[in-house]
């Protein structure tokens, strides 16, 4: 398997944005967007932005990934990227051409949000891919497309990396005395995404003024001038300050509580690992309010705007946490478990079909 990412690797020519800014559309998304949570009219600007980008370079970028696949010659072309979808199967249809048999060549869609956040932003027009949809959100909006008749699959979860599924021998109790914690006492993970949110400073500042009876583990991914600011501060209770890593499923395994931005990947986990969630309805981007929509409808956790709603919000999910002798209960995501079994249906004639 070959991952590529065209923005990046193929095309970086081709961006608009850079053009007009000096900076690349991924460093706006991630540093700005992300970053500093402008998450409004700003983001909706960016994306018409991307939108507008992919039109005009519809042409070369179709050639640029036809000529790249040619040298590659995959089996099966699978995108993980929203918006830029026609521009990858058109090119595909390029490569198929070049090939003895066409049929052979295979292509699909694996959603990584909630749902599709307009129409085909993910599933575009044409019968010439699959669709993999790892929630019932995203699997009823790919069915309700009469091209994709026929080629959806769902997965229980969408795609999280295999060290985040095995909680077979999951023992929160113990996992908190591996991270030096007293297993009495709640423990709440604050985590904005790899790129780490300033939000985060706002909060713990919050917590402080508060001094809520639990620990905080606050995992500011690459965000280091953060995770120095969060170091320097005195807080009157256990916590830690945790740059970027790869433990965070030790992390989540520990935790009662997750606050965080409502990302389908974050909020998958948390869920995976039994959590109550609170989501910051301000860092909400456009194709995350599915999430917390789903989260307040079926009780999984809460959200909030201001710093009071969430101290308020927070100290209920505290009380519970505290005296409900039930603990929540995980929802397990066997995605990649799943994936490879989808793969293999797709290559085997007449077994392709809408999965329940």
């Amino acid at each position: 398997m070959t991952l590529v990412n065209p923005y990046v690797e193929l095309m970086p020519h081709l961006d608009l944005w850079q053009r007009l800014t000096k900076r690349t559309s991924e460093d706006i998304y991630n540093q700005t967007i992300i970053g500093e949570g402008k998450t409004g009219l700003f983001c909706l600007t960016y994306y018409a932005g991307i939108l507008l980008n992919f039109k005009l370079a519809y042409r070369e970028g179709r050639k640029l990934l036809g000529d790249y696949f040619k040298s590659q010659k995959p089996d099966m072309v699978i995108s993980v990227l929203p918006m830029l979808n026609r521009v990858i199967f058109d090119a595909v249809e390029d490569y198929r051409k070049t090939v003895a048999d066409p049929r052979s060549i295979q292509s699909a869609v694996l959603i990584t949000d909630w749902t599709e956040y307009g129409h085909h932003i993910w599933f575009p027009k044409g019968r010439d891919y699959h669709a993999i949809c790892g929630t019932d959100e995203s699997f009823k909006k790919a069915g309700s497309y009469k091209n994709l008749s026929g080629r959806v699959h769902a997965t229980q979860g969408i795609l999280l990396m295999p060290s985040f599924q095995d909680t077979s021998n999951l023992d929160k109790r113990q996992a908190k005395l591996d991270l030096g914690l007293d297993p009495d006492v709640p423990v709440i993970c604050m985590l904005y995404g790899g790129q780490g949110s300033w939000r985060m400073k706002e909060l713990t500042k919050s917590l402080i003024a508060h001094a809520p009876r639990a620990q905080i583990l606050l995992l500011c991914g690459r965000n280091t001038a953060l995770a120095q600011q969060l170091e320097e501060m005195e807080m009157p209770f256990a916590h830690r300050v945790v740059g970027f890593t790869n433990e965070v499923p030790q992390y989540l395994g520990a935790s009662d509580i997750f606050v965080g931005k409502p990302g389908p990947g974050s909020v998958s986990e948390a869920l995976h690992f039994g959590q109550h969630l609170l989501l910051d309805r301000t860092m909400a981007l456009p194709q995350e309010l599915p999430v917390l929509k789903w989260v307040i409808k079926h009780g999984a956790g809460s959200a909030f705007k201001s710093t009071r709603s969430f101290i308020s919000a927070l100290s209920r999910l505290l009380d519970k946490t505290t005296h409900d002798a039930q603990a929540l209960s995980p929802r397990p995501n066997k995605a990649s478990e799943q994936i490879p079994a989808i793969i293999d249906g797709i290559f085997a004639p007449g077994e392709a079909t809408d999965d329940a």
